[in-house]
């Protein structure tokens, strides 16, 4: 009889198991939006232009005179990577993506021919 208890109880709790165990799929709904707006962020961490690299800042002002300035600095194609950014109150013009500050420091001095008032920026 106690044979028989036991039997029926190791039965019994392995049908349990089996009645309450969970199986399943698990489905994610994510919005479109959400995957364009991780790859634009990526593309602006990407081209952040003072992530771990020197530039050289020539100017430091207002809008128009800004916008002026690096319409010259594109038509005469004089320097490479050339960024116009907004900090507040200012808008300000860099130039370059440099490595080192040995490379930046030789750009600094051509540059300084120019724009007597340009200085180099530290990475971040």
């Amino acid at each position: 009889m106690k044979l028989l208890k036991t039997f029926f109880l190791f039965y019994f709790s392995l049908n349990l198991t089996n009645t309450f165990s969970q199986e399943g799929n698990i489905k994610l709904n994510q919005d479109p939006k959400l995957t364009e707006l991780m790859k634009l962020k990526k593309e602006v961490n990407i081209e952040t232009f003072t992530s771990g690299q020197y530039t050289i800042q020539i100017f430091n002002g207002k809008y128009n005179e800004g916008s002026e300035l690096m319409d010259k600095l594109i038509s005469e194609k004089k320097f490479e990577d050339v960024f116009f950014s907004f900090e507040t109150p200012y808008y300000k013009i860099r130039i370059g993506k440099y490595v080192s500050k040995m490379e930046a420091i030789k750009k600094l001095k051509i540059i300084k021919k120019t724009f007597p008032s340009a200085f180099i920026l530290k990475p971040n």
